[in-house]
C-alpha cells in the first residue's frame, strides 16, 4: 500500500549554546502514516515532535534518512503537505473569510471565487455568520476552526496538525474533538496529530506512536482498536482504558 508519509531513519542535530557541538534531537525516526489515516503522536515536552513535522513539511533538511510523501522523496520540498502549528496565526487585520483564504490566494485563484469557495465551507466548520469577524472577536475554539479550514484550502490531502487544541480549556477541546472527528471522517485527509494529551491522542486516532526523551526514537506504536465514531462513552471503554495504561507506562 503507498503511504502517505514514510519516514525511514530520520535523524536530526542542532549546534548547543556553545556552538562547540551538536545536540542530537531525532535519531534513527520510522513512522508511516497510511492514505486516509489518522496518526497521533505524543511524546515528552521539547522531544523533537516539531523538529519532525519540520522536517516532513520541507522547511529542515534531516542530517541523515529519507521523508516519502505518496512514495516520492520528499527531503527539503515544501508545498506537499498542509502544516497547521500550534498558534492558529490568523492575520489580525484580515476578517476570518479573507485569513482562510490565503492559501487560496498564494495560488492566484481569483478572490471573488476564493471567498465563495470557503465561505461555502464555512457552515461545516462552525463559522457561519463570522465571515465578517475579526480574529480579536473569536472565541478560541473558533480560531482553531478558522486555522484549520485554512489548513483544508491549502488542499494536500496530507495535513500535519501540531497541538491545534492545545491552548484550549477542556469543554471546548471535547467539542473540537467530536468535531475534526466528523471532519476527517467525511474528507478522510491523511493526517498526523501532535499531542501531549493521551486521550486525546486515543479519542482521535486509528493509531498512535510514542516518541522517547530526546535524542527522540520510536519508544511504542499502538493501534486504537476503538469502533467510529467515538463518543463520550468511548473515553470509558474497556480498550480506551487499556490502551491509555499502556501509554502512560511509556511515558
Amino acid at each position: 500500500m503507498l503511504k502517505a508519509i514514510k519516514l525511514e531513519r530520520i535523524s536530526k542535530s542542532f549546534p548547543d549554546r556553545n556552538k562547540k557541538s551538536l545536540l542530537p534531537v531525532l535519531q534513527e525516526i520510522d513512522l508511516e502514516v497510511n492514505q486516509q489515516e489518522f496518526v497521533s503522536l505524543i511524546g515528552p515536552s521539547g522531544c523533537g515532535k516539531s523538529t519532525l513535522f519540520n522536517i516532513i513539511s520541507g522547511l529542515l533538511l534531516p542530517d541523515e534518512g529519507q521523508v516519502l510523501i505518496n512514495g516520492e522523496p520528499a527531503n527539503g520540498k515544501t508545498g506537499l503537505v498542509s502544516y497547521m502549528p500550534q498558534k492558529d496565526l490568523l492575520l489580525p487585520w484580515r476578517t476570518t473569510l479573507d485569513n482562510v483564504i490565503i492559501p487560496l490566494e498564494i495560488r492566484k485563484m481569483d478572490k471573488n471565487r476564493a471567498r465563495q469557495k470557503a465561505r461555502d465551507l464555512f457552515p461545516l466548520f462552525g463559522l457561519e455568520g463570522f465571515e465578517s469577524s475579526y480574529p480579536h472577536q473569536l472565541s478560541g475554539g473558533m480560531r482553531q476552526r478558522a486555522a484549520l479550514l485554512r489548513t483544508y484550502l491549502n488542499k494536500s490531502e496530507i495535513m500535519l496538525l501540531d497541538e491545534p487544541f492545545a491552548s484550549l480549556d477542556a469543554i471546548t477541546k471535547s467539542k473540537l474533538h467530536g468535531w475534526l472527528q466528523e471532519i476527517w471522517t467525511r474528507f478522510r485527509p491523511s493526517i498526523l496529530f501532535i499531542t501531549h494529551d493521551i486521550d486525546e491522542a486515543i479519542f482521535l486516532a486509528d493509531r498512535i506512536y510514542v516518541l522517547s526523551e530526546r535524542p527522540a526514537g520510536i519508544k511504542g506504536h499502538f493501534q486504537v482498536e476503538l469502533p467510529r465514531p467515538r463518543t463520550a462513552k468511548s473515553l470509558t471503554a474497556a480498550e480506551f482504558l487499556r490502551l491509555k495504561e499502556k501509554l502512560l507506562e511509556l511515558l
